[in-house]
């Protein structure tokens, strides 16, 4: 299953655009496909002007996918991302007569494995097809891969049973965000530190994320939380834009100050976070 997944996996973003497309034309396509189209749409975060609230950041990571199986066994409904790609895939299936031939994007996002840190690329986002035919079969292609996408993402996020690897847990997820007129891919990576008090057994939080807008490029966090001790470190792929970050600092720990939280180091870096050299057997992005 993994190398399939790694070979079709794609952001959903190009399906989330053909689906904004098929919606304004709801003649295209039958009524059980638009159902389920708007569905998966629903999952889009609607990000308010004055910035988004804690409580709608946990509903948006809650609803990406990655907890499905685990909600479902808890007797939770079934209401993200996943489950509105199966449902949609589904629809076109049976609109078409069957699985059509699966289908490789000319442009992939990197696949979400475990280790690395999250990258935001640009948004690939191609025409659909006018032919109703044509364009489900260019939606269900786009839906196989962002749903290949999901399950990578929940492989990344088990933990790790390799004792010569002894990490713990962490979640890998990918949220569509909505910023104005604008779809933002998040990227978010979150993991247990090791511990650092030896003798108080404490150990600390952190998360890094990435989202890439069309007027800044590319830019992420890394913020470690450990009690109410936080470091945070911005970057940006462009450098004016970090130049911008670097400006706004001062703003930045009386705002945290203002959360209840203690600001320790609060800076900018000019790059992204280096990958690290991942170990022997872990699979890796082989594309040319």
């Amino acid at each position: 299953m993994i190398p399939e997944a790694l070979a079709r996996q794609n952001s959903v973003a190009p399906l989330l655009a053909s689906l904004a497309a098929i919606i304004a034309k709801p003649d295209a396509l039958p009524e059980p496909v638009l159902r389920a189209a708007l569905q998966v749409l629903g999952q889009r975060v609607q990000v308010p002007s004055s910035g988004p609230t804690a409580q709608l950041l946990e509903t948006a990571l809650a609803k990406s996918g990655v907890y499905l199986e685990a909600g479902l066994a808890k007797g939770a409904p079934a209401a993200d991302l996943k489950s509105g790609l199966v449902a949609l895939k589904g629809a076109l299936t049976t609109f078409l007569g069957g699985n059509p031939a699966p289908v490789t994007s000319a442009q992939q996002a990197s696949p979400p494995l475990r280790g690395l840190p999250p990258r935001a690329e640009p948004l690939d986002l191609p025409p659909l097809p006018d032919a109703p035919r044509d364009a489900a079969r260019a939606l269900h292609g786009q839906a196989d891969a962002a749903l290949s996408r999901v399950k990578l993402m929940q492989l990344a996020s088990l933990p790790d049973t390799d004792p010569t690897r002894p990490t713990g847990p962490e979640l890998r997820m990918e949220v569509p965000f909505l910023i104005g007129q604008e779809l933002v891919m998040a990227q978010f990576q979150v993991f247990r530190d090791g511990a650092r008090r030896q003798a108080e057994a404490k150990r600390g939080w952190t998360m890094r994320f990435a989202m890439n807008f069309a007027a800044t490029g590319e830019v992420g966090a890394e913020i470690g939380l450990f009690g109410r001790a936080v470091n945070v470190a911005l970057w940006a792929a462009d450098a004016g834009t970090a130049a911008n970050l670097e400006a706004a600092l001062p703003e930045l720990a009386p705002a945290l100050a203002a959360l209840g939280l203690e600001p320790g180091a609060v800076r900018v870096r000019a790059l992204p976070p280096d990958a690290p050299k991942l170990a022997s057997g872990q699979y890796l992005d082989s594309r040319r």
